[in-house]
């Protein structure tokens, strides 16, 4: 099927490569890897609250607002909704403080702890935050505590 170029002796020996093995070597990796890939991706579920209507929903009354602030100076702050004023903790009192709110609450509601941050805390911080609160869920999959991020809407210019 090939076309030689020169040497009309065809004793002679070819010095051409045989592409046939090397596509069908080629297509064989390709197939594995397109089996292998779903498989070694990590998918990790998001739950987007939507927005409340504020003219025709409002939020359950009875629910607990736990919030965890963290400041630019990467010092933190905890609200438990009853009051409008924050206390200051540490960042190693995180677990310490929410553990027994978290406890308190009864097994039909569900246990949502807001993460609200300034503009130039780094990402990093954010996370760690998160993973600390994550980490007092009880089950295996750390999804009995739900950590939601709270941000302060701008006004639109």
């Amino acid at each position: 099927m090939g076309m030689s170029s020169g040497n009309a002796d065809k004793k002679a020996v070819q010095s051409e490569i045989n592409v046939t093995p090397l596509i069908d070597v080629l297509l064989v990796l390709l197939i594995i890897f397109l089996v292998v890939m779903p498989i070694m991706m990590k998918m990790e579920t998001l739950q987007v609250p939507r927005k409340l209507d504020d003219q025709n929903e409002m939020p359950d009354p009875n629910a607990s607002m736990l919030t965890i602030k963290v400041k630019n100076d990467l010092s933190f702050a905890f609200n438990d909704g009853s009051s409008e004023n924050d206390m200051p903790i540490k960042a190693v009192d995180i677990a310490s403080t929410l553990r027994p709110k978290l406890e308190a609450m009864t097994a039909d509601k569900e246990k949502v702890v807001f993460v609200q941050f300034e503009e130039e805390v780094p990402w990093a911080e954010v996370v760690t935050t998160m993973d600390t609160i994550r980490s007092l869920a009880s089950d295996v999959n750390h999804d009995e505590v739900k950590v939601a991020l709270k941000m302060d809407e701008k006004p639109q210019q």
